[in-house]
């Protein structure tokens, strides 16, 4: 049956069929089972009909992670209407930028996001109908009125995109889109209907909404919604999910590694011991890990964990080997808004913590323009590929040709067909002679230090010489470094800590060729500017950094 699936609308009809009493959603003590989530979707999507919306017509959602968001888009896409995800975040300026530019005709938000509407709607002529995610709950039960003739290739979901380079572009994904996707999906990582998930990464995103939602109610799990991104709040419901899959950012992986650190640090000398064995032992031992750290993974609901996927931006090799040294199964994936989100992942049986993975079923991926070193730009294409920019042929034209889509990632593909992302080609650093520097090369060997949490390298003019530098810019790891200057018995001051991070700079500097080695460095006092995937804002700096 769900080979047969066409429309994002019915991407759940399996599971009811099959489990209709199974939990499906679950906030606190809001829970839908299969049926009462399919009862809720028809009765939205009859309460929007009566409306007089239209097929085709653009009906925005915004609001945290819960139940209601799911049955919101469900119910928008059955209705044979357009849904228009919005970050929940957004200024009101840039809510009303969406609406507008969407021309949506109603939005259905939750109470956090219900004032930000009320004091933009005035300047929305086309803005006629504003639904709170509450009154989801009350709508009376309906006959279920048939919408015909919804085309599967047509437009199903509008979704701006601001990334990190600050341009913004609205994407067009339609139901074929996002459902070859899914299909494609399941050929290679299976989730069961006996899975659980937390939902961590905010539903707007592409990659939450394809692989966090649509995908596990494709397949019948179960996804639960923390009342809170807090420690304390996700913790209480990874437990309570007893959770299988987790899908999340990199960042999320990055704090659960410094938990388990903290957690080694603390405890008794054996174990201490034990730990720092296995962190050097070979894959002969590997089978030691798992019950070294069990009761770690229990304390922190990860006890039942088989597959944790990374995705939403760039996973260091420093936090993939921190996982498998933990026993953890992680894989990470690579796509964009763009392809519905994926292209390629890993596999659990066969990783690469250095590549992306393989291009899934059905899609291609080559590389173009390669220098001498095999690297140039990743493109794809395969039916995930979007339909293009909305009401902007002119940038659908510079990024999809010939049916191929240049992603503006750089990168190359083993013998084995994995794919390695090397950088962005907007970023890429030209020198005067020629040579290509790749920032997130020199990036991901400065985040191997235990002192630097985060890092950029951008290009820099320097003043007296007018020639472009490398710089990076860093972010310390402050609390590691206080807990430093607690175990020296010394308050380590800023020239010290400056002092380190130079020390670092220079031990990458001599693994480095004279032309990609760093100029200049900054040392900054707060974390950098991100997205709502962690990724940080490239685009934002642009000032000069201090000779090392």
């Amino acid at each position: 049956m769900k080979d047969k699936i066409q429309l994002l609308g019915d991407i759940f009809e399996a599971p009811v069929k099959n489990w209709p009493d199974k939990l499906a959603l679950k906030r606190g003590d809001t829970e839908y089972t299969y049926a009462q989530m399919k009862e809720a979707v028809i009765r939205l999507k009859d309460h929007l009909l009566s409306l007089g919306l239209k097929k085709g017509d653009k009906i925005a959602v915004s609001g945290e992670n819960r139940p209601e968001w799911a049955i919101a888009y469900l119910a928008v896409v059955r209705a044979g209407l357009v849904v228009v995800p919005i970050d929940r975040l957004l200024s009101e300026a840039e809510i009303l930028h969406i609406l507008r530019q969407s021309e949506a005709k109603g939005i259905i938000v939750s109470e956090l996001v219900i004032d930000k509407i009320e004091d933009v709607k005035g300047e929305l002529e086309h803005l006629e109908h504003v639904i709170s995610m509450e009154e989801i709950t009350k709508l009376k039960a309906s006959k279920d009125v048939e919408v015909k003739d919804i085309d599967p290739k047509g437009l199903a979901v509008l979704l701006f995109t601001s990334g990190t380079t600050g341009t913004s572009k609205a994407v067009m994904l339609s139901h074929y889109n996002i459902i070859s996707n899914l299909q494609a999906v399941d050929k290679i990582i299976k989730i069961h209907e006996t899975d659980t998930l937390v939902s961590i990464i905010p539903m707007h995103h592409t990659f939450e909404a394809t692989a966090g939602f649509l995908y596990p109610l494709f397949e019948g799990a179960a996804i639960y919604y923390p009342p809170s991104l807090k420690p304390k709040d996700l913790l209480a419901t990874m437990k309570e999910a007893n959770v299988s899959c987790l899908i999340a950012v990199p960042l999320l992986f990055e704090k659960f590694l410094g938990a388990v650190y903290r957690k080694v640090g603390s405890s008794p000398l054996p174990t201490k011991i034990m730990f720092n064995a296995i962190s050097g032992i070979g894959t002969v031992f590997k089978f030691l890990r798992k019950p070294l750290f069990a009761r770690v993974r229990r304390e922190m609901g990860l006890g039942n964990l088989r597959i944790a996927a990374a995705g939403g931006a760039a996973l260091t090799e420093k936090v993939a080997r921190g996982l498998q040294l933990l026993a953890l199964p992680i894989i990470q994936g690579y796509g964009l808004t763009e392809t519905s989100p994926v292209i390629s992942t890993s596999l659990l049986e066969k990783p690469k913590v250095e590549s992306v993975g393989l291009p899934i079923p059905g899609v291609e991926v080559k590389i173009v323009d390669k220098d001498e070193n095999g690297i140039g730009e990743i493109i794809t294409r395969g039916p995930n590929v979007m339909l293009g920019y909305y009401k902007n042929e002119e940038a659908t034209k510079e990024i999809i040709k010939d049916g191929w889509l240049y992603t503006g990632d750089l990168g190359w593909i083993d013998d084995e067909g994995y794919i390695y992302i090397t950088g962005r080609k907007k970023s890429l650093i030209v020198t005067q002679t020629g040579k290509n520097i790749y920032p997130e090369e020199l990036e991901e060997k400065l985040i191997k230090s235990q002192w630097v949490k985060e890092v950029l390298v951008v290009p820099r003019i320097d003043q007296d010489t007018k020639k472009e530098q490398i710089c990076a810019l860093i972010f310390p790891d402050y609390e590691l470094l206080e807990g430093y200057s607690i175990s020296s018995d010394t308050t380590l001051s800023e020239k010290d800590v400056e002092e380190l991070i130079k020390n670092e700079v220079k031990t990458v500097n001599e693994e480095l060729p004279a032309y990609k080695k760093i100029t200049q460095y900054e040392i900054r006092d707060e974390e950098f500017p991100k997205t709502t995937t962690q990724k940080i804002k490239r685009h934002l700096f642009i000032e000069r950094g201090k000779r090392v």
